[in-house]
């Protein structure tokens, strides 16, 4: 299971190395006996990931994902985050949403 499963980053300035606060994603195994293995973790778009999980979630653990967001251009800016498993629900989306502004003169 995983939560949130959208995250909005809100308006972040286009260039300049601007980048988002992290968005923290959650990882949950509810099995009480089945170990979770995590094939691959990946954001597309605008935003990247810092994986704080290892290749395994054991039963009843969790673990989590951040993400950031750097806007490569100005105006509404989508991705995902998606996180393949040998869970049954496989692969997990999150929704990513931001936007690329002009910096202030």
């Amino acid at each position: 299971m995983v939560s949130p499963h959208q995250i909005k980053f809100g308006k972040v300035v286009f260039g300049n190395d601007a980048v988002s606060k992290p968005h923290k994603v959650t990882i949950r195994n509810k099995s009480e006996t089945t170990l979770i293995t995590l094939l691959n973790i990946a954001a597309g778009g605008d935003f990247t990931t810092v994986n704080r999980c290892g290749a395994t979630i054991g039963p009843k653990s969790k673990c989590s994902v951040s993400v950031t967001f750097q806007p490569v251009a100005l105006g509404s800016r989508d991705g995902t985050l998606t996180i393949d498993s040998n869970a049954s629900n496989s692969p997990s989306l999150v929704k990513l949403t931001g936007g690329g502004v002009a910096a202030k003169k």
